[in-house]
């Protein structure tokens, strides 16, 4: 289990109990396999596929567990095929044209046809609560896998989940370039995506270059943005950063990867407990940090760091 690419999300105070009941609340949505007609079926699955295996996993505050989805996988051109084959025997049975409506109806019943001979896609989505920060940390960010992943979970804890209210991350990304200005915890690698805002598919890809070289610089200074930034946090993790504030192509240096082999795990789920405390440990860091870089402030004055969690939904 490691966390390549992950998004932030806040618990509201309505998870509070819930937390103290976790494994009872996943066991009401445990994985089930489609059936042959259904396209698809999500539930809750033990960490590791072992008899017996737990589906959480507590360390340190965090606790760990997966989604599992199935997925009926009917490509596109199968369905088109079969529907305009299916149409043709209609009209020249009846000698009459297909309406539109009569089409979707007989491509539902295509579909109906096709699923009990489709191939299954099996995908997992490991995330963790944080309950000292009410934060939750999800390993995807697939705009689908991550809808799937929290209308399951609202589902089982009847949590409510919000966004964090962000300061513009482009602007502040774009500036730590410009002005080669940045918090000295992070290193600038050197790989960025920059997109002009007034065109839109004005889009430059940076990689293996120098970002405040004068050939990147001039791009700035003509008005593009950075929406992704390579960085290294506190020589220990490499990601990209981007503007809706999710991390990409997460790395750890080799002393943490190291870290983790000194542990010498013997089972998976020592291998799983080794990985995931280095993980939660660094994260848990990484995102305080970032939320004080990032997060608005209910006001001017200085606030502490329980309050830099706030819990407001994102514009």
């Amino acid at each position: 289990m490691r966390f390549k690419q992950i998004q932030f999300f806040q618990l509201t105070d309505s998870f509070d109990d819930s937390i103290h009941h976790l494994v009872e609340c996943l066991e009401k949505l445990l994985f089930k396999p489609c059936l042959p007609s259904m396209p698809i079926s999500m539930g809750w699955v033990p960490l590791i596929d072992e008899e017996g295996a737990p589906l959480t996993r507590c360390i340190n505050h965090c606790t760990l567990f997966c989604l599992q989805i199935e997925e009926k996988i009917l490509p596109t051109t199968v369905i088109r095929q079969s529907l305009t084959e299916k149409i043709k025997q209609i009209e020249k049975a009846e000698n009459r044209k297909i309406r539109q409506k009569e089409k979707f109806s007989l491509k539902d019943e295509i579909i109906m046809t096709l699923l009990p001979r489709a191939f299954s896609k099996l995908t997992r989505v490991y995330a963790y609560i944080d309950s000292k920060n009410h934060s939750l940390i999800l390993g995807t960010t697939n705009v689908n896998k991550a809808e799937q992943f929290l209308s399951t979970f609202k589902k089982s804890l009847s949590a409510e989940i919000d966004s964090f209210h962000l300061k513009k991350l482009s602007s502040i990304m774009t500036h730590w370039l410009k002005e080669k200005s940045y918090p000295s915890s992070f290193s600038v690698e050197k790989t960025c995506l920059l997109q002009d805002p007034q065109q839109q598919n004005r889009v430059i890809r940076c990689q293996q270059q120098d970002l405040f070289a004068g050939s990147i610089q001039a791009l700035i200074k003509d008005g593009c943005e950075v929406k992704q930034l390579a960085l290294l946090w506190q020589d220990q993790v490499h990601f990209i950063l981007t503007d809706d504030f999710s991390l990409r192509s997460i790395q750890f240096q080799e002393d943490v990867r190291m870290s983790i082999k000194e542990r010498e795990p013997e089972t998976a789920l020592q291998q799983l407990d080794a990985d995931f405390a280095i993980t939660a440990m660094i994260l848990s860091g990484l995102l305080k940090e970032l939320l004080g870089l990032f997060i608005k402030q209910k006001s001017q004055k200085t606030l502490k760091t329980s309050e830099m969690y706030e819990r407001v939904t994102m514009n």
